[in-house]
């Protein structure tokens, strides 16, 4: 259970990488949300295949019968589809640090859930240890200060009758019901499909590469289908090269997270993975003042919840330990 939860932490920086890279592609490249997940989607078939591949994997499919793939699938529908088009819907929004931060409810959220359906029973240093996780999130909540902070970074030049500004970084006008209504629906959605994956790789250890892929199909056809639909037969048309090479970096980092989710998933119960897999809030603020400083406001509030939620990390890794 322990190699689960290190696994476990490794996918959610991967997923924060996905995050930041999805803010660029939607604020400052102009991409959709449709766009974004249409591409890092169907980017994940072939990434699978490789995978299965690389693994060794290929011969393993039968581990899995047909209401495995039926789980799998749906799995893929659920997070792929629907939570990756309400994510990047929301974090086109909202921000990435934000969205990942209300996403904390699929926490308490899933791990109701496993222990209804699947009779898991966290103990008693791992309820303390989501607590922290849960908690760390709303010691970096404040005000939003953007206007100010953006003004204050923007150098004065020469020009007309007296000195202007000049933008180091575009204005970003935050839709927070929008952001706040599909950063919920998406986690709703990243709540349900370890559920659906814990069901369907229990006892298929060796096969994570396998479901992986599985889901990735499973999401793409739906996709591929939806085209019919007169309102999404423009979506191919309307994508360049630019949202390719941006979707494309996006679809690896979620890809690579979703393929280290499923080898946790199969190693360790979801009351583990899940509440470890919300260190993504944490990575996504360290990343994106390394990356976008000039749009993040770092304060020692966010440092303390670094702290607090590595904390709960380590409690948990613990717990997985001796459990």
């Amino acid at each position: 259970m322990i190699l689960g939860a290190l696994i476990a932490l490794a996918s959610s920086f991967s997923f924060a990488v996905n995050s930041i890279l999805v803010r660029r592609g939607i604020t400052g490249a102009g991409a959709t949300a449709a766009q974004g997940a249409f591409i890092s989607v169907l980017l994940g078939v072939p990434l699978g295949l490789v995978a299965v591949l690389a693994t060794g994997q290929l011969f393993r499919f039968g581990q899995f019968a047909l209401d495995g793939y039926l789980l799998l699938a749906g799995a893929g529908v659920v997070h792929f589809v629907i939570g990756r088009y309400c994510y990047y819907r929301a974090i086109g929004a909202i921000g990435a640090p934000r969205t990942v931060t209300i996403q904390t409810i699929a926490v308490p959220y899933s791990i109701v859930m496993a222990m209804l359906l699947l009779g898991e029973r966290p103990t008693l240093p791992m309820y303390v240890g989501i607590a922290l996780i849960l908690g760390s999130p709303a010691l970096m909540i404040e005000r939003p200060k953007r206007p100010a902070s953006v003004a204050r970074d923007r150098p004065s030049v020469p020009g007309g009758g007296g000195t202007r500004q000049v933008s180091a970084a575009p204005a970003v006008e935050l839709h927070m019901v929008e952001g706040y209504v599909f950063s919920l629906l998406s986690s709703v959605a990243y709540g349900t499909s370890p559920i659906l994956i814990r069901a369907a790789m229990e006892g298929a250890t060796d096969a994570a590469a396998v479901g992986t892929f599985i889901a990735y199909v499973g999401a793409a056809a739906v996709l591929i289908v939806s085209l019919a639909l007169p309102a999404q037969r423009h979506l191919v048309g309307t994508i360049s090269v630019r949202y390719l090479r941006i979707f494309g970096g996006a679809g690896l980092s979620v890809f690579t997270a979703q393929l280290l989710r499923f080898f946790a998933l199969s190693l360790a119960g979801v009351s583990v993975v899940n509440p470890l897999m919300r260190t993504v809030s944490i990575f996504t603020l360290i990343l994106s003042y390394v990356i976008n400083r000039r749009l993040e406001h770092i304060t020692p509030g966010v440092v303390l919840g670094v702290l607090v939620s590595f904390a709960g990390s380590a409690l948990l890794v613990y717990a997985a330990a001796v459990a």
